[in-house]
């Protein structure tokens, strides 16, 4: 609570500081802000006004100021004041006096300006803040003039300074550093925020004890830290704790120890002077210090710095912290001694509101304790029904209890509120269906389970509420048992669960339709992939199917060739074989032409032999490129997979009257074999090459066929070894990308072409392959209308 008070408090103050140069957007933004802090601020006062009403005042008038009410705001500047004054809140009193001297110097009033700043500048001297003097001094000299005249004080108020142990007199505040932040100092806050938090997060005395040593330790670099609180009339050292010469902090003991003459754990003197002054001591450099050197503690230890705090909470001591750092001296600077002031006022709070969590603790014990024998007599019976009554009005769930024979003993407020029928309704019916109607019946049905075991029942009922609606509960019940284990009746303990049963349909709903949508996409990414996979199969197909054609077109008019010369040459056999004449067998050869077919019928039968080696060739390189991949990596010769894509789209790479045939020209180097998924890898370049041809017809769109021939279209294959690894280089000399395409051209379902052209996946499929299953990196170079490079790297060793 402290720290959210300090944030609003402090948040409203700085946003009404710079209303005035704010635009008007950012005026309606900060009038948002600063009443939401006014709100908080509000409820704080009317809880506790003794520690928060004279915030909400100050920032009211801050807010009356910016509005130009300024009758209003001059009394709520005077209510501020005197509140922080009268219950010693002497940095936030300070503030209200400088606040209300700029509010009055704003209209024209310096004289009352005066008055109103000389006392900020008092509550600042008092407090100790060297810097705000200094601000103030340097800001308003005009409106400090006459307490500026006398000479300055020679001693420099952050000065190390510790006081005697028998010293009486009242401790000047210039002889204490600054140990608290300005409303313009924020350099530590968020520090101090989690800090703070740390503390108020804890409830168990032992717990915030400890981590309050651990904080102080943390943010002071002391070596050694002790707490003593009292107890009675006695005071003890509730923990301490401390850093060995090897920098290894020992836990933290909690057990208690009387504090007395006889002990030498602490510097007594130092603790006795804080205790009967209530002020800190502070020796930045205990070897230039005198006062406490007869103390037997130092004598023996001989500590460098030493810090001893007094907790207050409201100007009672409720604790002391001893700090100290043995190695090393004016460790305790101003910074320090700020973040331990605020840790040591959010400590005494939490230490009072931990020791009455722990009195509520025993309390609740003792009323456990006290309920077992309830049942003991009826007048004991209705003192602590009574007061339990009152108890568990407060609270936000549903109880009840009934006898066994469905006999309302108690309903608290929160069920008489939510159902709408009063507790007197409930304790005249003799059964609770005649108030619940059909609503009881799911009740009856659990009551009874309840009664036949003695284990808690959990069940489930739905209600119907004043609101007319049926509600969804959660329910607990337990049977009550006397002192003798009879049972006396059902206690029961109710939730209203209608939000988050719905909350948990209406996520159910949401996840199936999340599944269906899932599902949806998976199917539309499968057609995607099949698509894809169609598309690269037509490619393999025309290829294939053009390249083979031209052979088997040639062999096939061979063969019908073939086949004519053939018969002739056996028809003129046959004349031998009929012992013709020979001058019939002579008219025939020349009819025949028998020497030119015996010449040319070899010729034929090796054209076709060529042809034939040229279909083989191919069903090679379609192996090649449509090999089939293990589970593990192979040894592949690159060149034969570059090889055989642009074999099997060599069909997209011959001229027609368009534009001029393709060049293709490869550079390859010395590659040895590497180890790889040769499949995937034949994908790879089958999909940056047809990438490459369709940018370079995109290229040729509105060009002439002379005017492509002049610069005609061209991929470039290279590859080289470069430390161990491959580089291949695939550029074309098309249309380029802009800088904008080239980043996400690699991204899923990405594509620049039109509607059926592409589908976003060959690029994402390539970047997959060379990069997740290879281990290799590819990167694109690309200019508009250059043109694209694609370079990928490949280890050699898979």
């Amino acid at each position: 609570m402290l720290v959210t008070m300090m944030h609003d408090f402090y948040d409203a103050l700085a946003y009404l500081a710079i209303y005035a140069s704010a635009t008007p957007t950012e005026r309606q933004q900060i009038l948002k802000r600063v009443g939401a802090s006014q709100k908080k601020l509000k409820e704080f006062a009317h809880h506790t006004p003794f520690h928060y009403q004279h915030k909400f005042d100050l920032v009211e008038a801050e807010w009356l100021r910016v509005l130009g009410q300024t009758a209003e705001a001059m009394e709520l500047y005077d209510r501020a004041i005197a509140g922080a004054k009268a219950n010693e809140y002497w940095k936030e009193e300070a503030l209200a006096c400088e606040l209300a001297a700029k509010f009055y110097l704003s209209l024209g009033r310096e004289k009352i300006a005066r008055v109103y700043m000389i006392d900020a500048y008092d509550c600042y001297v008092r407090w100790g803040d060297r810097s705000k003097i200094d601000d103030l001094e340097k800001r308003y000299p005009q409106l400090l003039e006459s307490i500026l005249e006398p000479a300055k004080l020679a001693a420099n108020p952050l000065a190390t300074f510790a006081t005697p142990a028998n010293h009486n007199q009242s401790l000047n505040p210039y002889l204490y550093p600054s140990v608290s932040a300005s409303v313009s100092d924020f350099g530590n806050f968020s520090t101090l925020l989690k800090a703070c938090q740390a503390l108020s997060s804890e409830r168990e005395v032992d717990r915030l004890i400890a981590k309050l040593m651990e904080l102080a330790m943390k943010n002071t670099v002391a070596d050694k830290a002790a707490l003593i609180l009292p107890n009675g009339n006695q005071w003890e050292i509730a923990a301490i704790s401390a850093i060995d010469n090897s920098g290894v902090e020992r836990a933290i003991d909690l057990s208690s120890g009387t504090l007395d003459e006889n002990s030498e754990i602490l510097p007594l003197k130092i603790v006795e002077c804080v205790k009967n002054l209530l002020k800190p001591v502070i020796v930045r450099d205990m070897a230039q210090e005198d006062d406490w050197a007869s103390d037997s503690y130092i004598l023996k230890y001989e500590p460098e710095s030493v810090l001893c705090w007094p907790i207050l909470d409201g100007g009672n001591l409720v604790g002391i912290l001893y700090l100290e750092n043995r190695l090393t001296a004016r460790v305790f600077t101003r910074d320090r001694l700020q973040i331990l002031n605020l840790l040591c006022s959010q400590a005494a709070i939490c230490l009072q509101n931990a020791l009455l969590y722990k009195k509520y603790q025993d309390y609740n014990q003792q009323l456990e304790r006290s309920l077992v024998k309830i049942s003991r007599t009826e007048a004991q019976l209705a003192e602590q029904k009574q007061m339990l009554q009152a108890i568990l009005d407060v609270a936000p769930i549903w109880i009840w209890m009934v006898n066994p024979r469905g006999k309302v003993q108690f309903v608290n407020k929160t069920f008489c509120q939510d159902v709408g029928v009063p507790l007197s309704a409930f304790l005249a019916v003799d059964h609770y269906k005649d108030i619940l109607g059909a609503d009881a019946a799911g009740c009856m049905v659990s009551d009874a389970a309840c009664l036949a075991q003695d284990l808690p029942h959990y069940s489930s009922e739905i209600l119907r509420f004043v609101d007319g609606k049926q509600h969804y509960l959660e329910i607990t019940k337990v049977q009550l048992k006397n002192y003798q284990g009879e049972t006396i009746g059902i206690i029961g303990l109710g939730v209203d669960a209608t939000d988050r049963k719905q909350a948990a349909e209406l996520l159910q709903e949401q996840n199936q339709q999340l599944e269906q949508t899932l599902k949806d996409l998976q199917q539309a990414q499968l057609q995607i992939v099949q698509s894809e996979k169609m598309s690269a199969l037509g490619n393999l197909v025309a290829g294939v199917a053009h390249e083979i054609n031209n052979p088997i077109g040639f062999i096939s008019g061979n063969l019908s060739e073939a086949k004519r010369s053939l018969e002739d040459v056996i028809e003129h056999l046959e004349l031998y074989r009929s012992d013709a004449p020979k001058s019939e067998i002579a008219d025939h050869a020349q009819e025949i032409d028998l020497d030119y077919l015996l010449e040319d019928l070899p010729k034929m039968i090796d054209s076709m032999e060529v042809g034939c080696d040229r279909i083989c060739s191919i069903s090679t390189s379609l192996r090649t490129f449509s090999r089939g991949d293990k589970d593990y990596k192979v040894p592949f010769n690159i060149h034969e997979g570059i090889d055989s894509a642009i074999l099997i789209l060599k069909h997209r790479l011959k001229a027609n009257e368009h534009r001029p045939q393709i060049e293709v020209m490869t550079k390859y180097g010395h590659l040895p074999k590497i180890e790889c998924f040769p499949g995937q890898l034949n994908q790879v370049f089958m999909n940056l090459f047809a990438n490459a041809i369709d940018a370079l017809e995109e290229s040729n769109v509105g060009r002439t066929f002379s005017e492509i021939a002049a610069n005609p279209n061209r991929i470039t294959i290279s590859t080289e070894v470069v430390e161990g690894h491959i580089k291949i280089k695939i550029a074309d000399n098309g249309t380029g990308m802009k800088d904008e395409v080239k980043q996400q051209i690699f991204d899923h379902l990405f594509t620049t072409k039109g509607v059926g052209k592409g589908t976003g996946l060959g690029l994402a499929i390539v970047y997959q392959i060379a990069v997740e299953k290879h281990g290799g990196s590819i990167e694109v170079n690309s200019e508009p209308g250059i043109g694209t490079e694609f370079a990928i790297v490949l280890p050699v060793k898979g």
